[in-house]
């Protein structure tokens, strides 16, 4: 559904902010694992500090279910070299897309609340300050990069107090929750074009001769479209 491309950019995204080389960070897709995690790779020993687990809503909106066309360069997208696989004169390759919004949290787990405390005043102000998140679209070989926003939402929870033990002894857990609302699914069909084919064309001129007072009619060639 291309979701997963968003999911892998906001993954990637927080990687490049985060220097510190223990720190471990969770995919969307590794998060849904925490527990299994802890059975199967730790053979169900505590988790080691610190994490970010990086969570998506199972809920997905549909903005509008009215498709939308993206490419407006000639109506076809050229970015491609591939000759087998790009628009000509006869095919154009369409960027259509339908709007949706993701809503992502994050939880980050440390030993101390100095040091969370720490993590989410950066990343708040990295969020805001560098914002956008680019996707690769990769259907039909279309590799055209769309960039959306990634918007901060007003509260930040310190939920350390979570049921979940997954982590033993005294630890702290810091939630930010983050919306793109300006996602898309994407769609790259081949569509084939419509020509209106051109030739010569007459204008017939009528005109009276008064040696035989007959209408003489005199056709003029015009070449149209060149």
């Amino acid at each position: 559904m291309a979701i997963r491309y968003y999911d892998s950019a906001m993954v990637d995204k927080i990687k490049a902010w985060v220097k510190d080389p223990n720190m471990t960070i969770l995919s969307p897709s590794d998060s849904t694992r925490l527990f299994q995690m802890r059975v199967d790779q730790l053979d169900d020993k505590p988790l080691k500090l610190p994490i970010i687990a990086i969570s998506r809503d199972s809920d997905i909106e549909i903005i509008n279910t009215r498709k939308q066309a993206l490419s407006y360069d000639a109506g076809h997208i050229t970015t491609d070299q591939d000759d087998h696989n790009k628009s000509t004169k006869e095919v154009s390759k369409i960027l259509n897309a339908i709007p949706i919004q993701l809503t992502y949290q994050l939880d980050i787990y440390t030993k101390y609340f100095a040091e969370a405390d720490e993590y989410v005043r950066n990343f708040i102000f990295n969020f805001i300050n560098y914002p956008r998140i680019s996707i690769e679209i990769p259907y039909n070989n279309a590799k055209v990069l769309h960039n959306s926003t990634v918007l901060v939402e007003s509260t930040i929870t310190d939920s350390s107090d979570i049921p979940e033990r997954l982590i033993a002894g005294q630890f702290t857990r810091m939630t930010i929750r983050l919306t793109i609302d300006d996602a898309y699914l994407f769609s790259v069909p081949f569509m084939e074009n419509w020509n209106i084919e051109t030739g010569k064309f007459g204008i017939a001129t009528g005109i009276i001769d008064p040696s035989t007072n007959k209408e003489k009619v005199d056709i003029e060639d015009i070449n149209r479209g060149e």
